[in-house]
């Protein structure tokens, strides 16, 4: 009965129902593309972040000591996603021989759940996850220039002076991977930690297996110089950062770039909850005013109403009832327009930024304006009803009639 009612009297004072329709279009489409867009610019910029595994990487500046302890304490912390501890620059420093060319890499150790082999899409496809010690991975930019691929073999050859004596050791190394290009600084060999162990001892002097017969190994404390290390998430960078600091580690990273990001979002934010909230306050003045226009064309009709024996109760209801049509109809409306403005800012963005989104909105933001859009006419209709239509009087509403 309230339903066919209130869409009757909607019907009959369609001009009125349009205007109200029109104005909660315009007033929400707006709120919408601009939420969309500080949305889809603030994913998009952390989707990259997050997708680089050199922004959530930490690195040292210069060398230390640094024993298995610091790393057990280091690898238990929860910012904490990888680390690999690293030798001295100058013992990882190797000479690769390609077919017909040599070139001076930098050995690299890696292990499961290596950030940059994870980031290039690599799969050893079989059963194991680590490399073994006469396999590898080389850098891209390598690859392209040596023209080699997964499944080609190179050798690194190590040379040293002991006693007086320039010694060299060949290892044969099959390429499993290719690493990309952007998750580096260098061109880089990476190879698994026993190996790149076994070449620390060989160039301190030692006779390691892979680089000699195993001869003579050292026995005491491994130190390290350096570590590779990558916090689990964006969120974690900048603790894990000053706590590094806090204890005396000269470190590198992309603290800068994150703490930019999240400068971004508060700016954002500021600016689109300023927007809201002066639209959102002169937006439920218009359209309280237009409700109130409305209410007062249709005084005769509720008062007749009344008088047939409608309680206020129903008065409450019918009135609600149309001013929630009115809002998801207007919403209905301001979506379409929403959606034709986000494909406009996303064909043109499209040009600017590959396979960028910048207009986005997921389900539940939709939602979460659905239901403010139509919280707010209810308040509004709940407001003119009780101050404007149930304390006027019967007689006084039919006799100006």
């Amino acid at each position: 009965m309230l339903w066919k009612l209130a869409r009757k009297e909607l019907l009959f004072d369609r001009m009125m129902s349009c205007c109200q329709i029109a104005a909660i279009a315009c007033i929400l489409a707006p709120l919408l593309l601009l939420f969309s867009l500080r949305h889809g610019i603030l994913q998009e910029m952390e989707l990259r972040l997050k997708n680089d595994p050199q922004v959530l990487s930490l690195s040292l500046d210069t060398s230390y000591r640094l024993d298995d302890t610091f790393f057990k304490n280091l690898q238990a912390l929860p910012e904490v996603g990888y680390v690999i501890p690293e030798i001295t620059a100058l013992n990882a420093l190797v000479d690769l021989k390609f077919p017909g060319t040599v070139e001076r890499v930098s050995v690299m150790a890696t292990s499961k759940g290596d950030p940059i082999v994870v980031g290039s899409g690599i799969s050893l496809h079989d059963d194991r996850d680590t490399l073994q010690n006469n396999e590898c991975y080389i850098t891209e930019q390598l690859a392209k220039e040596h023209n080699i691929a997964a499944g080609n073999k190179v050798t690194m050859v190590v040379t040293r002076v002991k006693q007086g004596v320039r010694q060299v050791a060949r290892v044969p190394l099959k390429v499993q991977g290719i690493v990309l290009q952007r998750f580096v600084n260098d061109d880089f060999l990476l190879v698994n930690p026993q190996v790149v162990r076994a070449l620390d001892d060989y160039r301190n002097g030692y006779e390691p297996e892979i680089f000699s017969d195993g001869s003579n190994v050292p026995t005491g404390p491994r130190y390290y110089a350096k570590f590779r290390l990558y916090a689990t998430d964006l969120d974690s960078v900048i603790p894990l950062f000053y706590f590094l600091a806090n204890q005396h580690f000269n470190v590198r990273s992309k603290v800068q770039e994150i703490e930019n990001l999240q400068a971004i979002d508060r700016v954002l934010n500021f600016v689109f909850g300023v927007v809201a909230v002066v639209s959102i306050v002169g937006g439920a003045i218009a359209l309280g005013g237009l409700m109130l226009s409305s209410l007062k064309s249709k005084k005769r009709n509720l008062v007749l109403l009344r008088l047939m024996g409608q309680s206020n109760g129903n008065t409450y209801r019918l009135v609600i009832l149309e001013s929630c049509i009115i809002a998801v109809l207007g919403f209905v409306l301001a979506l379409v327009l929403y959606y034709l403005g986000s494909l406009v800012f996303n064909l043109y963005f499209k040009q600017l930024m590959i396979d960028a989104v910048i207009s986005e909105l997921l389900w539940w933001h939709i939602a979460i304006f659905l239901l403010v859009t139509v919280a707010i006419a209810v308040l509004i209709a709940l407001w003119a009803t009780k101050f404007v239509m149930l304390k006027a009087h019967i007689a006084d509403v039919l006799r100006e009639a």
